[in-house]
């Protein structure tokens, strides 16, 4: 190997660090394209957002010698051009017209999260398989109109939760599974809070954003001036017009946990009350400081804001907590010992055609979470992280968001999919207006 090219694991640092793009022209052998299979046998790749989370997504695609980039849209034209050229490319602005190409054969939704689902339902329309950046929709009737499209269109959906390729975190649900705790009767997660603020003040937009790219940003959310903090975090996260705030966009992590190691929140109604702070002043008006007491059937459930994230399983014979950068921690060690027999897991994927079971060798193996996609749209199978389980966890940081908002107790029925005798101000919350011509 040549000595002197450019390291993938320096590109991935100069990635990890680009908030705005600046022009990037690199040689092709960064991106791998020696040690590529034939391009008939690779997974052509969309990349819809390449900012941040989405440029790093755009690197790790990069490494999967089964994937080929061959497509970016952008609102910045910036970013699209310099990623689009990386890969050799096409730029475009508009991503419908990427879904009109019969030489893509999936995309990777990177977006502001009031693109997620509308993108999404899109992709799948046009018959490409789909990767969502967490967290999934904007409300549940969004979250309902992505599973009633991809739930048997035979497509590829994965929920980009990046913790179920993390071995620790196979690992411990895959002992709370095994019932090493015994039965399941608390559950506490932990999130990272949000926050108030934000710059209100209307701003020139900067003309690499120009006035049709912020039009394309806004996309199905309401029009509103432009901002200096709108369209970059904290702004993209913590504004109610693009999200429901950490409560989704960071809770989705312990909160997939909580529904890889457990099925308690489909064992039975799901009641919902408790406390947030919804800011008044500023540009940020997203939920923060959230201390919410659930009844998961009969389990007791505590999901509050904190400076880390965790999920603690406390069962009857102790308790197994799983932090996404910490290693394993138990009541007792002994617990975390318990064998593993790869031919007996109980974290399966399940194929398109039949059942098989796979081990926490498996995720060791993966180079990145893209990997997994790709590999599952080759081998026809679902990924680790569906659109199934993803609909379940957001699920419950809706349901919070909607208790907070209206200072009200909230039921769900999570076999039917509905609120339980809602007052009219929690029905209303269970849809978003969407801005024509966008529509679900």
């Amino acid at each position: 190997m040549n000595t002197n090219r450019y390291s993938r694991r320096n590109f991935l640092a100069a990635v990890a660090l680009t908030t705005v793009a600046s022009p990037m022209v690199l040689p092709s052998s960064v991106f791998g394209d020696d040690e590529k299979v034939a391009p008939s046998e690779r997974v052509t790749i969309a990349h819809f957002g390449v900012g941040g989370l989405g440029g790093r997504a755009f690197a790790a695609t990069q490494q999967i010698k089964e994937a080929q980039s061959v497509a970016v849209t952008d609102c910045f034209k910036s970013r699209r051009e310099s990623y689009a050229n990386a890969c050799k490319g096409k730029a475009s602005l508009d991503f419908r017209e990427v879904l009109t190409r019969d030489d893509v054969d999936a995309v990777l939704i990177i977006t502001p999260d009031h693109w997620h689902v509308p993108m999404a339902i899109a992709a799948g329309r046009a018959k490409k398989h789909t990767h969502i950046a967490k967290p999934l929709g904007l409300s549940i009737e969004q979250n309902l109109a992505c599973q009633k499209l991809f739930q048997n269109s035979g497509l590829v959906f994965q929920y980009g939760t990046q913790q179920r390729n993390m071995p620790h975190c196979w690992q411990g649900c895959e002992l709370v599974r095994r019932g090493v705790i015994g039965e399941i009767k608390a559950i506490e997660v932990d999130a990272p809070n949000g926050g108030k603020g934000g710059y209100t003040k209307e701003s020139p937009i900067p003309p690499d954003l120009g006035q049709d790219g912020f039009e394309m940003w806004t996309g199905p959310s309401p029009i509103r001036p432009y901002t200096q903090d709108r369209c970059k975090p904290q702004g993209t996260y913590w504004i109610y017009d693009y999200s429901i705030g950490y409560l989704a966009g960071w809770g989705a992590h312990p909160l997939d946990i909580m529904v890889w190691g457990s099925d308690a929140d489909i064992s039975g109604t799901i009641v919902v009350e408790g406390t947030g702070v919804v800011p008044e002043e500023g540009l940020y008006d997203t939920v923060y400081n959230w201390n919410m007491k659930i009844k998961l059937g009969e389990t007791d459930f505590n999901f509050r804001y904190n400076k880390e994230d965790r999920t603690r399983f406390i069962g009857e014979k102790g308790w197994i907590e799983i932090r996404r950068t910490k290693p394993l921690t138990a009541s007792d060690p002994n617990l975390l010992t318990t064998p593993l027999d790869k031919d007996k897991t109980i974290l399966r994927r399940t194929n398109f055609t039949d059942n098989f079971y796979q081990s926490i060798d498996f995720v060791r193996s993966l180079k990145n979470g893209i990997e997994d996609f790709v590999l599952s749209i080759k081998n026809k199978q679902e990924p680790v992280s569906t659109l199934r389980d993803a609909i379940r966890s957001d699920n419950i940081s809706h349901l919070c968001d909607i208790a907070v908002r209206t200072k009200s107790t909230v039921k769900w029925d999570p076999n039917k999919l509905q609120l339980i005798d809602p007052t009219p101000e929690q029905q209303k919350l269970l849809t978003r207006p969407i801005r024509a011509p966008w529509t679900l």
